[in-house]
């Protein structure tokens, strides 16, 4: 909302601004704005204006007229405004929301909307770390990187961030502590060590040492303060001390989810200064990494000896999904490969976006021969990596992918992604999914329900439906390791096992810095207890060309 809701002042701050939206009368906007000064200074406050709507005295007070008067009465009785919501309704989707960014007026908001369709804050910024602003007329990099703080900024207001938002700032200051507190053990635990995709703090588990110390825990606690004011770091740090002789423990203890805990038993001896290994030794258990520890099934699978098949963290050997300055992207195809090779990679998988993808230049017919032989130059210039020319395709509403069957054969790999007509029913996307699924050029399913982490939910989709017909037509579900996504979920894990269907890694990279995004990817693998047979991209460049060449 563009003002707070809990006084009559601030309701009718909000009204007069929706009207400056709407663009009415500015003699009634005029009046709203001069009763709100009135009515913020109005000696004793909501409590004695509700005395006076109920006695059916608002009037006497200079600026408020009878249609003030009628709005204040229904807020302070009611607890409702019909003035305020049916200009709400006017208003375009999102429009508000938009606004709250700041240097982001209504008009530049707008544009964003009727140029990108954008509609809530996680979209904007989104648009922004995929330089869609870009392409907008009036939006250059200066102004894409405000619009981006600002978003950021508000986003960190509402309690929740985004692991990869954070996680930078965590291990710094896991830094930090380690060089301050030398021989004191010290984690990250809860939410925060299992690498939980959104958290609400940042927790850390510190050894107090031989002895209990008020100074020390006073002068860490000022350190913790100092450096999250310095980054204007928004979620609260909690800093948990306990005795060395209880670490092990507490740290194995405060890193499970209650399910996870619960699942591993008792666990005897816990005040023997026992490693968080020894913990899990103690009942017969392999050490479990911390961001399996979510569901206890965890627990089954390391009592059945199936732990050592989960894919591993460093078990990715290539990455598709990556544009490059043909469409959104900020990198060459020359700098993207580079830095693939640089992270040890044995292929990179190009995949800019279609035509229809208007807002992030789709390629054209014509563009797609010159990008293919810049791919094929290119590999003849870098042997030792392969180079995998794909596209993005958009799944069309119809459930169709943009181009021809023989535009879409030219390709060695096509990620069909659904960017468009989000509002389908649960039935009308399903079948839409699916429609696209049977496509024999079809290799990945991108970003499975479009959500958008803290900004925008998934569309409505049978899951399950779409995950057994993706086995049944050999595609693979992309998990995308973007930090604003990670789609699909991996509480889905359950289902992908069951029904074997393929998963493959991606990072959506719009930047060199993007290939990293991956790292993410293998955390949601791991949390869905994927394992590793079950992984496209864990397979070798030779292994992964049989299987494009599987259809």
């Amino acid at each position: 909302m563009i003002a707070p809701q809990s006084t009559c002042a601030a309701l009718l701050q909000q009204i007069r601004d929706l009207m400056q939206l709407k663009g009415e009368n500015p003699f009634k906007i005029k009046a709203f704005d001069k009763a709100a000064g009135v009515i913020e200074n109005w000696e004793g406050g909501d409590t004695h204006l509700k005395g006076r709507a109920l006695a059916g005295t608002l009037t006497q007070i200079p600026g408020v007229g009878q249609g003030i008067s009628a709005v204040l009465s229904e807020f302070l009785l009611k607890g409702t405004s019909s003035v305020r919501d049916d200009l709400q309704a006017t208003l375009p989707e999102g429009l508000l929301e938009l606004i709250q960014v700041p240097g982001l007026g209504a008009k530049k908001a707008q544009h964003l909307i009727d140029e990108l369709e954008i509609k809530s804050l996680g979209e904007l910024e989104y648009a922004c770390r995929e330089n869609r602003l870009l392409k907008v007329k009036g939006f250059g990099e200066k102004a894409q990187n405000k619009i981006l703080e600002g978003v950021l900024f508000l986003q960190g207001t509402q309690g929740q961030q985004r692991l990869g938002d954070v996680l930078p700032h965590a291990e710094r200051l896991l830094a930090q502590l380690t060089r301050s507190l030398p021989g004191h053990a010290i984690s990250m635990t809860g939410p925060l060590r299992r690498h939980l995709e959104t958290l609400t703090a940042l927790d850390f588990l510190i050894d107090e040492g031989k002895c209990e110390s008020q100074d020390l825990r006073k002068r860490i606690q000022n350190e913790v303060d100092d450096y999250s004011r310095s980054v204007s770091l928004t979620l609260p740090v909690a800093v948990h001390w306990v005795s060395g002789l209880n670490f092990g423990f507490e740290l194995a203890r405060t890193t499970a989810t209650s399910e996870s805990w619960k699942a591993l038993g008792t666990v005897p001896n816990c005040n023997t200064g026992a490693t968080e290994e020894e913990i899990f030794k103690s009942v017969g258990l392999p050490w479990i990494p911390p961001e399996c520890r979510e569901t206890g099934e965890e627990i089954a699978w390391a009592k059945c000896g199936m732990l050592p098949g989960l894919l591993p963290s460093n078990g990715i050997r290539g990455v598709f999904h990556n544009h490059t300055t043909r469409s959104d992207g900020s990198g060459t195809l020359e700098e993207m490969v580079l830095a693939a090779k640089a992270l040890g990679y044995q292929y990179i998988g190009i995949s800019d976006h279609s035509r229809s993808a208007f807002y992030a230049q789709g390629l054209s017919e014509d563009t797609l021969k010159v990008q293919e032989r810049e791919v094929r130059a290119l590999q003849e210039k870098y042997p030792e990596i392969q180079i995998f020319w794909g596209i993005e395709s958009d799944i069309l509403a119809d459930g169709s992918l943009d181009y021809d069957d023989k535009t879409l054969s030219r390709f060695d790999f096509v990620i069909g992604s659904v960017h468009s007509r989000f509002q389908m029913d649960r039935e009308t996307m399903t079948q839409r999914m699916i429609q696209a699924i049977r496509n024999p050029y079809i290799d990945f399913v991108g970003h499975l329900t479009g959500r958008i982490l803290l900004g925008r939910k998934g569309y409505e989709l049978d899951i399950d439906k779409v995950i057994q017909e993706a086995k049944r037509n050999d595609v693979a579900i992309e998990i995308n390791a973007h930090p604003s996504r990670l789609d699909i979920d991996w509480r889905w894990g359950t289902q992908l096992r069951e029904h074997g269907t393929w998963v493959s890694i991606h990072p959506d990279a719009h930047e060199v810095r993007g290939l990293e995004n991956t790292s993410y990817g293998v955390t949601v693998a791991r949390k869905a207890l994927l394992p590793t047979t079950q992984i496209v991209n864990a397979l070798s460049a030779i292994e992964v060309q049989k299987w494009l060449n599987r259809k």
